[in-house]
Formats: structure tokens, C-alpha cells, sequence
């Protein structure tokens, strides 16, 4: 409740949208980037997938993509998860026809059709809940994801056994806290603590979650994972950002190697659980400090953009940012 709250003091100027998808109708929340009458090329399309109990209107104007997204001429569209969650094990059997990945793979091709984006390459973003969905969409290749950004969140153990090497090769960016209270930065099982942690339980049981698949694996690990599955042979390479008096230090390790698409996870000594950079919607007591001298919303916003001219052959002198 609280992080809806937070969110709702945001920026209010989206467009809602819906499509049928396998007999569901499923929901959408759209900031379309201006296209200049001489432009023929759509924008590039970040899809960005809430976390649990939210919904695509509260995640806008939780990052503040809704503004920022067009304003670097960058189509950003804000799922709703059926129920205020995603899937990605299985339906749940209140609603047996529904497929989240399916949603996203038919929305990126419809905002194609509208004129509002390019349906490739398509870039993916999630917190939380979503973060571990868009994990899973990326690694079976469920969505030809160009770029993958996932905040307070990794993987789940169940997806990782269909799928011990990830399917995809893509540039991925993580963001964990090492003091994050409800997702362990080393992996473990899911910490859902007191009546929240109640409610998040129950409403996971109720969309299909079946024991043993709250299960995350560690930051690191999907790191490495994933750098591997990009055809790196490091290690990674380490570097420490300044921090704010009272901030949190981050530890930025970054794997990459020739002609390979590179891994960066940022390390957030005693972060919590958030958008770093975003609100700190529940007490530090209870969720953990959200950092603010990282501004997580710019540094998926370049990566976009970077990967965007890559993939379209443009030499590009942006540099990479780390805040």
C-alpha cells in the first residue's frame, strides 16, 4: 500500500491502452516518445515490469520513466500484471489462458503497429517480482530482448534449472542491495516477513506459486551466469562509486570480453529493497535504505540508448554512466 502511495505522487501523463491476448484482456500504460515529422524510424521500445501488488501506472511514476523515457526519445510502455503480479511459472487457475510472456511479446508488436515504438530490438526492465519475470522471459527467450535491466530481483532457482545457460545473449545490468530484507543478495528463499510478508504469501499461493519456487539465486551467480552465456571467459572487473555522506557505497563489477555484449551488476553495500533512486516508500526498518545516490532510471535510460545505436549500426559517443 505504501508503495503505491509513493508512486502516485508522480507524473500523471500516460496513455491507457488494452489488448486481448489468448482470450484475456490485458492491460497497459503508455509514454510515447515524440516522433519528429521528418523521422522515419520508430522509437525504441522499454517495456517495465512492476513489482508485486503494483500496477504499470504506479512503476511510471515510481522511476519516473513516464517523463524521462520520451523525454530521451524513448517509448516506454508500463504492463499491468493480472492481479497486481507476474507468472513465470505457470497460470493461475482463477485465469488458466493467461501468459505473460505472451502479453509482452503481442504488446511490443501492437505498439509497432500503432506507430509508438519499434518492436526490435526491444529493451526489458523489472523490479522486484517483475525483475524475476523479466529474468525469466530473457533467459528462455520467451521476447528478443535487446537489453535487460533487473532492480531488486534476480532469479528464480525453478527457472533456472529448465534453463541452466540463459538462451538469449544480451547486455544485462542488475542492481542489488546487500541489505535488502525481503531478496537476498546471496540467494535463499524469499523473505515475506510479518502481516506484508503474510499478505505476499498469500496472494502468491493464490496465482500458482507451488513450494520450493521462492527460491533465488544469488546476484553473482546470475551475473556470472549470464556473462558466461554472452561467451565471456573472465572475471570481472571492479570499480567503487563515491558515495554521499550517510549513502551507500556501490561496488560496480562489470564482466565483458571481445564482440561479447557485457554484464554489470551493481553491488549496493547495505541497500535495501527499491529503485535506487526512486522514493523510499516504507521506513528503512522495514525494507531497508533506498539508495539515492544511484540513479537507476538514467542508467537504464543510457542503456537504451547505447544499444539502441549498436544494434542500428551508429557509432555512438555516449559514455557509460553510473549515476
Amino acid at each position: 500500500m505504501e508503495e503505491r502511495r509513493a508512486a502516485e505522487r508522480g507524473y500523471s501523463g500516460l496513455e491507457h491502452g488494452s489488448i486481448d491476448v489468448a482470450g484475456v484482456r490485458r492491460g497497459y500504460w503508455l509514454a510515447a516518445a515524440p516522433r519528429p515529422a521528418r523521422q522515419r524510424a520508430l522509437a525504441p521500445l522499454l517495456i517495465v515490469l512492476h513489482g508485486s501488488g503494483m500496477t504499470g501506472q504506479h512503476m511510471a511514476r515510481f522511476t519516473g520513466l513516464a517523463s524521462r523515457g520520451p523525454a530521451a526519445g524513448i517509448t516506454t510502455v508500463f504492463p499491468d500484471g493480472w492481479k497486481g503480479l507476474w507468472h513465470p511459472a505457470r497460470a493461475p487457475d482463477g485465469e488458466p489462458d493467461l501468459d505473460d510472456a505472451l502479453f509482452l511479446a503481442d504488446l511490443s508488436a501492437h505498439l509497432e503497429d500503432q506507430g509508438a515504438a519499434r518492436s526490435w530490438p526491444v529493451f526489458l526492465a523489472g523490479l522486484s517480482n517483475g525483475a524475476w519475470f523479466a529474468e525469466h522471459v530473457a533467459r528462455h527467450a520467451l521476447l528478443p530482448v535487446t537489453g535487460l535491466c533487473l532492480v531488486a530481483g534476480t532469479a528464480l532457482e525453478y527457472s533456472r534449472r529448465l534453463a541452466p545457460q540463459p538462451l538469449l545473449r544480451t547486455n544485462v545490468i542488475m542492481m542489488m542491495g546487500t541489505g535488502d530484507p525481503a531478496v537476498p543478495y546471496a540467494g535463499g528463499r524469499l523473505t515475506r516477513r510479518g502481516v506484508s510478508g503474510m499478505r505476499l504469501r498469500r496472494r502468491a499461493v493464490r496465482h500458482g506459486e507451488q513450494p520450493g519456487e521462492d527460491v533465488m539465486a544469488g546476484a553473482e551467480t546470475v551475473a556470472a551466469e549470464w556473462a558466461a552465456g554472452n561467451g565471456i571467459n573472465s572475471g570481472p572487473a571492479c570499480e567503487e562509486l563515491a558515495a554521499s555522506p550517510g549513502g551507500q557505497p556501490v561496488i560496480v563489477k562489470t564482466w565483458t570480453g571481445p564482440a561479447c555484449w557485457p554484464v554489470t551488476l551493481y553491488r549496493i553495500e547495505g541497500g535495501g529493497h527499491g529503485w535506487p533512486g526512486g522514493p523510499q516508500f516504507m521506513p528503512a526498518r522495514v525494507i531497508g535504505p533506498v539508495p539515492r545516490d544511484l540513479d537507476a532510471t538514467g542508467i537504464l535510460l543510457d542503456l537504451v540508448a547505447r544499444q539502441s545505436d549498436a544494434v542500428a549500426g551508429r557509432r555512438t559517443l555516449r559514455p557509460g554512466r553510473h549515476a
